[in-house]
């Protein structure tokens, strides 16, 4: 995966393209944060359709979800979390 600044992106779009066109994703960046991408075109996925469930949202109420302790103090939480590492 290559990462490229916008302004990079720019200047050299065609050498860019040449890339993704061998099959690599580009990871577009501005300032370090990456806001997007651009994959290789997927014949497969051209079709590509969302359906709804099948059981519906109706099969969420089913779920049995385990008892959470009464009193979660998230900062004792994340202290326990960083002494772990």
């Amino acid at each position: 995966m290559i990462s490229v600044k916008i302004g990079e992106l720019r200047n050299k779009l065609s050498s860019y393209l040449k890339r993704v066109r061998q099959g690599k994703e580009v990871i577009i960046t501005d300032r370090e944060t990456p806001i997007g991408k651009i994959v290789p075109y997927r014949k497969d996925l051209e079709d590509f359709q969302i359906i709804e469930p099948l059981d519906g949202y109706e099969g969420l109420a089913k779920l049995d979800f385990p008892d959470l302790p009464t009193k979660i103090d998230p900062v004792d939480i994340l202290l326990q979390d960083r002494r772990r590492r």
